[in-house]
């Protein structure tokens, strides 16, 4: 593979030698709906660094014994990770929670009702939740 700005694609060409599947094994995890390369104007699958990542990690758990339907969940619980920026999303919503529930008793702004290890407790459970939440739909 060629060196590649982050905004650069690649060929399933590229990605098959960087992953080690065939490019049918490429493709069938598309129509799975697992990876969802880009396209091209002419049609032509285009993939990202992430999509490669994602392919060698679909391929790793299938490697290790795991099924299909686990992989899903698998990559299902990264993308809600993801979709919330590492956290600093679900941490902004925690804080914009605690600072209604302060203004609502009409504390003090800098006092705090929960002590970090706890907040981190709470951050965890919510993650844990959303992601059961999301299992229903």
């Amino acid at each position: 593979m060629k060196p590649h700005r982050e905004s650069e694609f690649h060929s399933i060409g590229d990605v098959k030698l960087a992953t080690g599947l065939t490019e049918r094994r490429i493709r069938y995890y598309e129509t799975l709906q697992l990876v969802l390369p880009h396209r091209t104007g002419g049609n032509q699958r285009a993939y990202t660094e992430r999509d490669i990542e994602r392919l060698k990690l679909i391929k790793d758990l299938l490697d290790q014994g795991e099924s299909l339907r686990h992989v899903r969940q698998r990559l299902k619980d990264l993308d809600v990770i993801a979709r919330r920026d590492d956290g600093h999303d679900l941490e902004r919503d925690a804080d914009s929670y605690f600072e209604g529930k302060r203004i609502a008793r009409g504390e003090d702004r800098r006092s705090g009702s929960f002590p970090m290890k706890d907040r981190q407790a709470l951050l965890r459970r919510i993650m844990r939740e959303h992601a059961y939440d999301e299992g229903d739909e």
